[in-house]
């Protein structure tokens, strides 16, 4: 029988654990041979929907969560940006056209301008860091077109407004489907992969192991 699961990963680019999320998915991808559809969306938006807002209390633990994680996983991360938070819009749009026009090159797109924001700890949010983080995997023209074509803006709003519409709170969020249905499973965050892969009836790995496999 044909395995009709397919997921689909919403994500911001000013989000830490979409990143993470991000590297992890890379990794299940290969290993359940699944197709992924990456989605840009704005975080912003949909916090402001859910009512949802940072504590300052909560704020140092995601951090030291996050170097956790790097520490055990090897994901690269140095922190945050002096320009913090910032607007991905260029950053968003510019992914939805790569997604559109040069899918292959989509996960490399992901991969560099998440490693400018986290490791060079340099924000994405400009024309001239968004065409830098690229460098070597598309031309700067790329970005000039992504941000003057409507399509790019609406598509990621049209994301923003799907998440939104089913009670999304963060990122990343995750939609499974399996057996051909079209309602989905919602999982939240970078962390809810065993619960994925239960779902979907598919192999789990703790993260040490995961990112140590040699073939993944």
């Amino acid at each position: 029988m044909t395995d009709t699961a397919r997921i689909e990963f919403y994500f911001d680019c000013a989000s830490a654990f979409s990143y993470i999320g991000f590297e992890f998915m890379e990794k299940y991808k290969t290993l359940w041979n699944i197709h992924v559809d990456y989605r840009p969306f704005v975080l912003e938006k949909v916090m402001a929907n859910a009512q949802n807002s940072f504590s300052p209390f909560k704020l140092p633990h995601l951090f030291q969560d996050l170097k956790r994680t790097s520490s055990i996983t090897g994901i690269p991360f140095n922190g945050i940006p002096a320009q913090y938070p910032y607007d991905p819009i260029i950053a968003l749009r510019t992914l939805q056209f790569i997604k559109s026009r040069h899918a292959d090159k989509l996960s490399d797109a992901m991969r560099r301008l998440w490693l400018m924001e986290y490791v060079e700890r340099k924000a994405p949010g400009s024309i001239d860091n968004v065409k830098q983080a690229l460098q070597g995997v598309v031309d700067g023209a790329v970005v000039d077109q992504a941000i003057v074509m409507q399509e790019t803006l609406e598509a990621v709003n049209a994301n923003t407004a799907r998440i939104m519409e089913l009670k999304g709170f963060g990122a990343p969020t995750i939609l499974a489907f399996k057996d051909g249905s079209d309602k989905p499973q919602i999982f939240f965050g970078s962390d809810r992969f065993e619960h994925l892969a239960i779902y979907l009836g598919k192999e789990f790995h703790p993260m040490r192991q995961l990112f140590a496999h040699a073939k993944i």
